[in-house]
């Protein structure tokens, strides 16, 4: 049941802040100018503040005053039967994960941003404008397409920083709470049995160290498959 919430709650946040990094990052580097000056001193601003207090700050106020985001009462209650809990348990890790997607995307769209400033001067971006492809065209069909290598490695080892950065703040009360299980807060739980079972942290500890050395192993597979220099 822990596992269930670490890993959903991973895969929605690297889902949203890939997709978002990618879609920011495109669009700054295809178009340059303004768009991308803003654009970036939003990601040299967030890259510049330490996450993790950051994420200990929000989540204990927004976790802890019960803050509820406005989503719809489908997606609540869907989470609440997956996770086996209440819908506001559930909205509760909604906010736990908004929290991480913001601070979050920023790697994408540096990545993002260096491809698009490389593919756009690309003869194949010319010939599209050339036969009349719209920006956003070029942009959705070609630049991420041939540009999402090194997004697919990044977020296949963002799923092993999330599901740690999860685990740490539930460890320390502020992420997901009970009765809802994840490995954090089971970890946190067996601090109160330590000499009667010492046993008991290995349970939620063995996985998660295994799953975040899995998707660390992934995302080097991924570097090496997707490099061109690495192919005969």
């Amino acid at each position: 049941y822990g596992g269930r919430v670490s890993l959903t709650i991973a895969f929605i946040v690297v889902i949203i802040q890939e997709a978002l990094g990618v879609a920011l990052g495109a669009y700054s580097g295809f178009f340059g100018g303004w768009p991308d000056t803003i654009i970036s001193r939003i990601v040299e601003f967030l890259l510049s503040i330490p996450t993790l207090p950051i994420l200990l700050i929000t989540s204990s106020i927004l976790i802890k005053t019960g803050a509820q985001l406005p989503v719809p009462a489908f997606v609540t209650n869907g989470l609440a039967r997956f996770f086996d809990s209440t819908p506001q348990d559930a909205n509760k890790v909604l906010v736990l994960c908004l929290i991480l997607v913001i601070l979050g995307w920023t790697g994408a769209a540096r990545l993002m941003r260096g491809m698009a400033l490389t593919l756009r001067g690309q003869d194949f971006v010319e010939s599209l404008r050339a036969m009349g492809a719209s920006n956003t065209r070029i942009i959705f069909r070609h630049i991420i397409p041939n540009g999402i290598a090194p997004i697919l490695v990044n977020a296949s080892l963002g799923l092993a920083g999330i599901v740690i950065f999860e685990s740490a703040l539930s460890f320390l009360g502020v992420g997901v709470q009970e009765p809802t299980p994840s490995w954090g807060n089971m970890l946190a739980a067996a601090q109160s049995y330590m000499f009667q079972a010492p046993w008991l942290p290995l349970v939620p500890g063995i996985p998660l160290v295994l799953v975040t050395v899995a998707f660390n192993f992934v995302g080097d597979g991924l570097r090496d498959a997707l490099d061109p220099r690495l192919k005969r």
